[in-house]
């Protein structure tokens, strides 16, 4: 979408791809807004907030299931042989039956730990753009397997006008696979400069950045005329049920109201991606049986009362 081949803030974004038109240039009106994942991240939208999902960017129930498999690991390998020489661990060799013991031990913390991260997690974690306070408010989630102390709630607030936007992307080889991922950055800046105080991420995990595109002119839009030149998209489904968890990452499948949506709005660039990405289905139902349990276990996101107020106000506070 640009030309420039450095970024224009300081300090650069380490994973930079490039930076997004700015916030207050002139926007193209003609750009279609018509990606099918576009409305998945929308949560509100009225004539004086709109609010962002994040949940698209968090691939929830993988904590799940790499927990479960990791202790299955364990239990199926460690557990016969401490039990066929239970007498020997016990008279010969009681250090390294110690040693056996130690291991289920601990791979059962950590297969806790992984589910447990993905557990309490909130079901979400929104941004606000507010047209009268002309202020951005992100519900932010501190949460890493290192530091269990540190995971909190944390709620930003800044100013629209000190707002821009970058894409970032990050990419490797598996070892099978050339796996690309990008993602779309809210960069804070002071006042006047380009000069960054924080980053925030409001869409990522995306295989193409069009959808990202979109998004960025959707709340350019959104923030300069609201919703009356924005498309009238439909709010997602914020409820939990198994059948869409089931098919979450296969909506192009789905018998939900989600995969009907989705359909409808799926474009001739979708179908070779759906092409490749279907046969990992084997992966893909387990994966959504176990977000079924993660989000079931997620705590929904609660606002502070006046922020909450605030947020959706009607007037500059």
């Amino acid at each position: 979408m640009t030309a420039s081949k450095t970024s224009r803030f300081t300090p650069k974004n380490p994973l930079w791809d490039e930076d997004l038109p700015e916030r207050d240039s002139g926007i193209d009106f003609n750009q279609r807004l018509d990606s099918p994942l576009l409305d998945e991240d929308l949560n509100h939208v009225d004539e004086n907030y709109l609010e962002i999902s994040r949940t698209s960017s968090v691939i929830r129930g993988l904590g799940v299931l790499v927990g479960i498999m990791f202790l299955a690991s364990a239990i199926a390998f460690l557990i016969p042989d401490l039990i066929r020489q239970w007498n020997v661990f016990v008279t010969r060799a009681p250090f390294l039956g110690l040693y056996y013991c130690t291991m289920l031990v601990g791979a059962a913390l950590a297969a806790g730990l992984f589910a447990l991260h993905d557990c309490l997690l909130p079901r979400d974690t929104p941004v606000r753009f507010n047209r009268n306070t002309r202020k951005i408010y992100v519900y932010e989630y501190t949460a890493s397997l290192r530091r269990l102390q540190r995971w909190r709630k944390e709620i930003k607030i800044y100013d629209w006008d000190n707002i821009e936007a970058e894409i970032a992307k990050v990419s490797g080889f598996t070892g099978k696979a050339y796996v690309v991922r990008h993602e779309l950055v809210l960069v804070i800046c002071k006042a006047g400069t380009n000069e960054v105080i924080d980053r925030i991420s409001l869409k990522g995990n995306d295989v193409t950045v069009e959808t990202l595109y979109q998004l960025w002119s959707y709340v350019r839009r959104f923030m300069a005329y609201g919703p009356t030149r924005i498309p009238d998209l439909k709010a997602r489904v914020q409820g939990v049920s198994f059948v869409s968890s089931l098919f979450h990452f296969m909506p192009y499948i789905s018998p939900t109201e989600e995969g009907r949506r989705f359909r409808s709005k799926m474009r001739w660039l979708d179908y070779p991606i759906i092409f490749l990405t279907i046969w990992f289905f084997w992966i893909w139902l387990p994966l959504g049986i176990c977000n079924y349990i993660a989000m079931k276990c997620a705590p929904e996101p609660k606002w502070p009362a006046e922020i909450d107020a605030e947020s959706r106000s009607l007037r500059s506070a």
